[in-house]
């Protein structure tokens, strides 16, 4: 049997030691890509709001507006990726409606199938359907409001892991998303208060 101290044991030493560089080399960079990739995008778009308008073009800014979106998720990356939900980070003060909650769905029905999120694998290349619920923003700064009295859904904050590493990514809506129609001081000031 051969020691490391000899021709054939320092040849397989060097070789160990090159497979443990290669192994933090590679999962190092395994780590950084997983934790800055952006892997997620939206395709299509379907909405209904909680007065049961359907693919409404705007929700009207009050104490009980909620809108359902019904959309594929695709996973555009090079990894497989598992969907972990919303993010846990506290809203912005400035979005009037934000997502409350995250459902699976068939991507065109703003229902989703269960009343529980089970967090789905999707494989590159491969998509699912998911229905966001967006409600009104309970720390939303009023003294912000812009004056136009419209403003587009914000983006969605995903959470996601890709073997064990996990990120965020904010994926935007994009066209054919309902906007937020009636949105004044006064009225923030009313249904916020």
């Amino acid at each position: 049997m051969p020691s490391l101290r000899d021709e054939t044991g320092g040849v397989i030493a060097r070789f160990l030691w090159l497979m443990i560089i290669v192994s933090v080399v590679g999962g190092g960079a395994l780590y950084a890509y997983g934790t800055h990739q952006e892997p997620l995008a939206f395709e299509g778009m379907h909405a209904a709001t909680n007065d049961d308008a359907r693919d409404p073009t705007s929700v009207a800014f009050g104490r009980d507006a909620m809108v359902s979106i019904a959309t594929i998720v695709r996973n555009d990356g090079r990894l497989p990726v598992t969907l972990e939900g919303l993010t846990l980070d506290p809203p912005n003060h400035t979005d009037p409606l934000i997502p409350v909650s995250l459902g699976l769905g068939d991507g065109r029905t703003p229902t989703p199938s269960a009343t529980t999120f089970s967090p789905p694998a999707l494989d590159p290349s491969s998509a699912i359907g998911i229905v966001i619920t967006f409600g009104i923003n309970p720390n939303l700064s009023c003294d912000r409001i812009p004056a136009t009295g419209t403003e587009p859904l914000p983006s969605v904050q995903l959470r996601f892991s890709s073997y064990g590493i996990e990120s965020t990514q904010a994926v935007t809506l994009g066209d054919g998303a309902p906007t937020i129609e009636g949105l004044t001081r006064a009225r923030c000031t009313a249904v916020v208060s």
